[in-house]
């Protein structure tokens, strides 16, 4: 005979319609949360996804795949972010349900232009080139799409510079690249 608190051991995140991304942003990650989304929305065992963030970034076409499935879901899918939402990792946490990105107070926030490795001859150079713009393209639009940003030029004045941009908890409100703050309160 199984006690209500043993039950309730044996549930997984999964359980309660929670995605936990942590760690860096690979291939891996990205296929493994695209399922997860995909389960989720087949299953329809509940109303909405609650995606916890803490990621430093990473793979710019990883992170678009789970941008890409976020954005396909037919549920919605509400943030947190926690520890550090930073490039990559924030721009998924940007694409959260509005009014359903939440941050907690101490979660570090960096927003900065992707970086990339070319090698090769002459002509794959120009190739990788023509896919750096894209990717950077996809970014700003990305940032159009779930910011208050409205202009290109004033986006990368604010938070696309040529150095990391950390922002604070109200500078994430003000922007719009978070809907709420949540914080521990000791009265």
């Amino acid at each position: 005979m199984s006690s209500h608190k043993d039950e309730r051991q044996e549930k997984g995140l999964s359980d309660y319609g929670i995605i936990y991304l942590s760690g860096q942003i690979s291939e891996g990650t990205s296929e493994s949360i695209c399922k997860e989304i995909i389960e989720f929305n087949i299953k329809g065992e509940t109303d909405y996804i609650q995606m916890i963030i803490n990621s430093p970034g990473g793979s710019c076409t990883a992170g678009f795949a789970i941008i890409d499935m976020m954005e396909w879901s037919n549920l919605p899918i509400y943030t947190t972010g926690i520890g550090m939402i930073a490039s990559m990792g924030l721009l998924i946490f940007m694409t959260g349900a509005k009014n359903r990105r939440v941050i907690t107070q101490r979660t570090s926030i960096l927003s900065h232009r992707f970086s990339g490795l070319s090698f090769g001859n002459h002509s794959q150079l120009l190739a990788s080139r023509k896919e750096e713009d894209l990717t950077h393209q996809r970014i700003i639009d990305h940032y159009l799409r779930y910011t208050n940003f409205t202009d290109k030029t004033a986006l990368e004045k604010e938070l696309l510079q040529d150095v990391d941009t950390w922002l604070s908890s109200e500078e994430a409100i003000k922007y719009g690249i978070a809907d709420k703050v949540e914080g521990v309160n000791h009265g």
